[in-house]
């Protein structure tokens, strides 16, 4: 179909949403009719009982949290009307909220009328007035009637009418049956069950190894970062492609996050036709980069309208459930025999030299460096201070290729200098990226959110500011049964399109932007420890990667451990206790090797996830599994606490009664080790003139102690807290 009347659909789409929020005049159409038509649908979605009105803007309301219906919950918390991202304060729904203010509204008003000053018929305009719906309208609930819960918002639902009134003007422009739009309007019933809408989704297979399996030891924290930002990019870019190809807005993209994206798309043969394109070009273009280390599976299924309300039961899921076996087809099949052919062949190399970096055979320059990995050390050096990402044509202007004659621009552009810069390289520029912060210039620049937060250059200075023993804590962790979630997590009755849509963006939004403030703003520390540092520094520690589920961070290993408890409280209360995370965390000396790192920290994540009911954490080894309350309760707020305290106020007790105690709780089964534990405790009793308060915390620990070695469960806890208090107390040079 023609373009540019796709492009008026969309535009006439979103004029017809805006101009009702700021009370304007609205904006006549040849296609109305589908566009209202969408708008019911998405209150159909919403689960409003208001479906049949016109979508309508209202003042005073505060959204309902999704959370209130997810995984079984039943409550009614809410959230203060914000604009997204105006601050790094966390977002919790609450019991009692304050109503917006008129200046709240009118403040938002103005933005959107200013914007529309300046409206174009071309998707940049769409796309630039959804970021501001989404910054302002994220945290106001879509009319609904007064008894109602709404946990939908204004953006949501608008977003949501302009991906299936784009599908639907498709549809019927394919079938020729635009001049029926206003019948089907007014009695849609059929056209429900018609296959109109298409669930498209991508997926990236080799992220972590692609990340972690490098194996230079120099700069190792920069070209980690390097990697996992390049890979936001580069997966944005590749949306942007797919999206310019159908010619359709960022509306149409439903999730992206952890190297997975969902999309609708019209059911029509332009469509499928431009996907296979797409998916034969993706592939080559990402065989001729990465060769077999990145690879990008897709996938479809053809659902209609009521499926995506989940009538009859069930059929929502069943979208889902065929287009992940899609998916998991096309990567059982990923090359024809061309692309086969071509991978035998390879690469120029260079037979004799390895890239001393990530071990690749070919373009290495004249330091032994591939063009990837010297690419990544450019990137490097400006990654944590850019403001705006480019991509630009012109290879010699970029530094890493991302995809399809396009190139990661090497300038350090910020935003301030935006405008000029891109006014200059207009000739050359395919789009341009504004990292965790709004550009405000005239040109359409998208906004994306990364969690970037790090305490230091390299991983030496991150355990060099460390407590305790010189050791690298590294923390894996992912949300628990989330695809169980996100496809079944609300109940039959409320199953849509929309709630999965607002239950996925809370957690991008986590995810990729809370994450810092967890971080600058640690809460959690060990208690009854003096370690004689500034408790109130900020966390040693570097975020490596965080995506859509999931959070890799290395640093100091105390800041590492506190950091993991802080994240799994502040997830507790941001989604009210409807989700849970599980996370390994290992100490290792800096310089091993990170894929090794990687390696035996997902084990570890696999021992918690393996728990009944997951939900947990691993330390240190596989015998250190715990659910989180246990740990934080028993291990450290119990056993730990008592230990700490005993030996921080009982003068002239070595390290080495310490260990003998480990010793006795490890080999507990021996019946004699019952009378060393006497022996030891009473060895361990202050001699002399003592204090009043010596006397009784050396009476609880003794009868603690030996009470503990009764218990299978308080002697695990009791040797993970001397783990810990030990590893607290250790100088650099003991062994």
């Amino acid at each position: 179909m023609n373009n540019d009347v796709k492009t008026k659909f969309i535009y006439d789409s979103i004029l017809y949403y805006v101009n009702k929020i700021v009370a304007s005049n609205n904006i006549d159409s040849e296609n109305i009719y589908i566009t209202k038509l969408a708008d019911k649908i998405s209150a159909a979605l919403d689960r409003r009982k208001i479906q049949n009105d016109e979508f309508a803007f209202e003042e005073g309301g505060n959204l309902y949290s999704i959370f209130n219906i997810l995984n079984g919950n039943s409550q009614s918390k809410r959230y203060d009307a914000s604009v997204l991202y105006e601050d790094e304060k966390i977002k919790f729904a609450k019991d009692s909220v304050t109503n917006p203010s008129a200046e709240f509204y009118k403040t938002i008003k103005e933005k959107l009328s200013g914007k529309l000053e300046n409206a174009n018929v071309d998707m940049d305009f769409v796309n630039s007035i959804l970021e501001i719906l989404e910054q302002s309208m994220s945290y106001i609930p879509v009319y609904g009637a007064k008894d109602e819960k709404i946990d939908i918002s204004v953006y949501e639902h608008i977003k949501q009418s302009i991906a299936i009134g784009s599908s639907i003007f498709e549809y019927l422009t394919e079938a020729k049956q635009l001049e029926n739009q206003e019948s089907l309007y007014n009695d849609p019933d059929d056209f429900y069950k018609e296959k109109v809408i298409l669930l498209y989704s991508m997926d990236f297979s080799g992220i972590q190894s692609f990340i972690y399996g490098q194996y230079g030891k120099e700069d190792v924290l920069k070209n980690l970062r390097s990697r996992s930002f390049y890979l936001e990019i580069l997966m944005e870019n590749i949306i942007d492609e797919l999206l310019k190809n159908l010619n359709l807005s960022r509306a149409n993209l439903l999730y992206a996050g952890g190297g997975h994206a969902y999309f609708i798309f019209a059911n029509t043969k332009n469509t499928k036709d431009l996907l296979e394109a797409f998916d034969t070009d993706i592939k080559a273009c990402m065989q001729d980069m990465f060769g077999i280390d990145l690879y990008i599976g897709s996938g479809y299924s053809e659902c209609s309208c009521n499926d995506l309300q989940n009538k009859p039961d069930g059929s929502y899921s069943n979208c889902f459930r065929e287009v992940s076996a899609a998916v998991s087809q096309n990567k059982l099949s990923r090359y024809n025999a061309g692309q086969i052919i071509a991978l035998n062949r390879g690469k120029n190399v260079d037979g004799e030299r390895e890239c001393k970096i990530c071990h690749s055979s070919y373009n290495l320059n004249s330091n032994g460096v591939c063009s990837l990995c010297d690419g990544f050390a450019q990137l490097s050096r400006s990654i944590l201070n850019r403001e705006i990402f480019t991509v630009v044509s012109e290879k010699d202007r970029g530094i890493l290729p991302i995809y399809k004659n396009g190139y990661l621009s090497a300038e350090n552009i910020k935003r301030k200098e935006g405008e000029e810069y891109l006014k200059t390289n207009k000739n050359i520029l395919i789009r341009a990226y504004s990292k965790n912060g709004v550009y405000k210039g005239k040109d359409y620049v998208k906004t994306i959110y990364v969690g970037d937060y790090h305490d230091a250059e390299t991983l030496e200075k991150l355990v060099k500011g460390g407590v305790g023993i010189k050791r690298l804590g590294v923390l894996r962790g992912d949300i628990d049964n989330l695809g169980k979630a996100f496809v079944g997590g609300f109940e039959k009755s409320t199953q849509t399109l929309s709630k999965s849509a607002a239950f996925s963006r809370k957690l991008t939004q986590f995810f990729k932007y809370d994450i810092n403030n967890i971080l600058k703003n640690g809460e959690y520390k060990i208690p009854c420890f003096d370690s004689g540092v500034d408790e109130n520094e900020t966390r040693k520690i570097a975020i490596i990667y965080s995506g859509g589920d999931d959070v890799f961070v290395v640093g100091a290993w105390k800041d590492v451990l506190e950091f993991g408890i802080d994240l799994y409280k502040t997830l507790k209360e941001y989604t009210q206790g409807t989700l849970t995370i599980s996370a390994g965390l290992g100490m290792y000396m800096p310089k091993y090797p990170i894929s090794y790192m990687a390696e035996k920290t997902g084990e570890l994540e696999d021992c918690s996830k393996k728990l009944d009911g997951k939900n947990a954490i691993t330390l240190f080894d596989k015998d250190n599994s715990y659910h989180w309350d246990e740990f934080v309760d028993k291990v450290i707020g119990e056993k730990f606490a008592i230990i700490s305290k005993f030996f921080s106020t009982v003068e002239d007790k070595g390290k080495s009664l310490l260990y003998n105690l480990l010793e006795l709780f490890r080999n507990r089964d021996k019946k004699i080790n019952l009378a060393r534990m006497a022996y030891t405790l009473a060895r361990m009793e202050p001699k002399g003139k003592v204090s009043e308060e010596e006397k009784d915390v050396y009476q609880i620990f003794k009868e603690k102690l030996y009470d503990w070695m009764f218990d299978d469960n308080d002697t695990k806890q009791a040797i993970t807290a001397i783990y810990i208090y030990s590893y607290l107390i250790r100088n650099e040079e003991e062994k």
